[in-house]
């Protein structure tokens, strides 16, 4: 078992400000606590969390959830061309994400990953997964 834990959560976790802040440290908990299985983020999901991360907030924070991420146990898979082939195929043909959503689901769809930790409503029109947003 294992969830897909979206930038969103992360950046409303590292922004004290951000609307979904208390959600978001639920979430996490919960996801710390192994309630949904191993934390999974990929490597596109990084990068959105640093630069939006960054533009919100300040350099200091944008370092200090990067650290969070690549020194906790929520593991940073990389797209491959696999995955990047599958996402292009969905952004496409799905509205309401972006292309690095569709790498997001793409990821999961391959992977079997049934569980997305999101504030994105783009996500709850497949019927492959279920969205926990607290």
């Amino acid at each position: 078992m294992a969830i897909l834990i979206d930038s969103n959560v992360w950046c409303a976790y590292a922004n004290v400000n951000d609307v979904h802040h208390k959600n978001a440290k639920k979430i996490i908990e919960d996801i710390v606590a192994k309630k949904y299985g191993k934390g999974i983020i990929t490597d596109y999901i990084f990068d959105e969390v640093m630069s939006v991360t960054l533009r919100k907030s300040d350099k200091e924070t944008a370092n200090g959830i990067g650290r969070t991420l690549l020194n906790s146990e929520i593991m940073v898979a990389r797209v491959d061309t696999i995955v990047f082939q599958k996402a292009w195929n969905l952004f496409q043909t799905t509205e309401g994400l972006s292309f690095t959503d569709c790498t997001s689901l793409a990821f999961m769809l391959l992977f079997e990953i049934k569980k997305i930790a999101t504030f994105d409503k783009g996500f709850k029109q497949s019927k492959e997964i279920e969205v926990v947003a607290e």
